[in-house]
């Protein structure tokens, strides 16, 4: 096998333990798993009842998990949960009867309250209220779940962006799916070239740290053979000013595969004007 052949092989095989990676997340039983969802419940200050019976606030999947839980005292921002149930309920692990919960903005992150194979945490995303967020790992959409859909690795499909900062970051709005908007924290801008044309995109921060920016980008397929709402990238630097787009990791957002979360939505200049068949798409 020639260099250059070998080059490509690795580069396949580095690929495809990325997306196996990426369906691995989409199927985790517990928070980062979207098809565990099973409900979004916004929350009122003051108390809020948790179970599965049906006049609960927070309703928990019916026969997985208590009928009246507990009560969460919530003061706008942070909740105090207080179990009334006999059954062992944890809080990051450890059994509790009372316990403060972090949101998940804050030092630590969310804390992960777990009952049976139900889990729940207090998040608050975009324009949403803040709400109790469930998870069950025996959910049907997670244990049915055939697996994410890509294109064939393209080698080609992969281009080198020059990174501009912004002297200081912006709030760049935008809509998401939930039909509001959203403030995204734009940190500059990246040009690049596919397809022999140029483009000029705006990048935002990433959730995966300093050593990546984020791009929401729609094209061509948006609405056909991908998601309506556009792909998302997560581009990494190659050195400061340099970031490497690779668009057969170009990925579908959580709202294309769960109905309890909502997504931004790219920018409006953040648009090719053909296809992109690489990445991700439907069946």
């Amino acid at each position: 096998m020639s260099p250059t052949e070998q080059s490509t092989a690795d580069y396949i095989a580095q690929v495809e333990a990325w997306r196996q990676n990426m369906d691995a997340q989409m199927r985790a039983p517990g928070p980062g798993g979207w098809l565990a969802i099973v409900g979004m419940y916004p929350l009122e200050v003051g108390e809020n009842t948790i179970g599965s019976a049906p006049d609960s606030a927070v309703q928990l999947p019916a026969g997985a998990a208590p009928e009246r839980l507990g009560i969460l005292s919530f003061d706008g921002q942070h909740g105090t949960l207080h179990v009334t149930t006999d059954e062992t309920v944890t809080v990051d692990g450890v059994p509790t009867r009372t316990a403060a919960l972090r949101n998940h903005y804050e030092p630590g992150g969310m804390s992960v309250v777990n009952v049976r194979d139900v889990r729940f945490g207090v998040m608050q995303w975009a324009s949403d209220p803040y709400n109790i967020r469930v998870w069950d790992a025996n959910a049907p959409k997670r244990l049915n779940f055939p697996g994410r859909v890509w294109y064939p690795i393209d080698p080609n499909y992969r281009a080198t962006g020059r990174f501009t900062p912004y002297p200081d970051a912006k709030g760049m709005v935008v809509d998401h799916t939930g039909g509001e908007t959203q403030i995204l924290k734009n940190i500059g801008s990246v040009d690049f070239e596919l397809h022999a044309q140029a483009f000029h995109f705006e990048a935002c921060a990433s959730e995966l740290g300093k050593d990546y920016v984020w791009l929401l980008m729609r094209d061509a397929t948006s609405g056909k053979s991908t998601y309506g709402a556009g792909r998302f990238m997560m581009a990494p630097f190659i050195d400061e000013t340099t970031v490497e787009l690779d668009f057969n990791k170009f990925y579908h957002p959580p709202c294309a595969f769960c109905e309890f979360t909502t997504c931004p939505m790219p920018p409006r200049s953040n648009r090719f004007p053909f296809p992109i068949e690489a990445g991700e798409r439907f069946k």
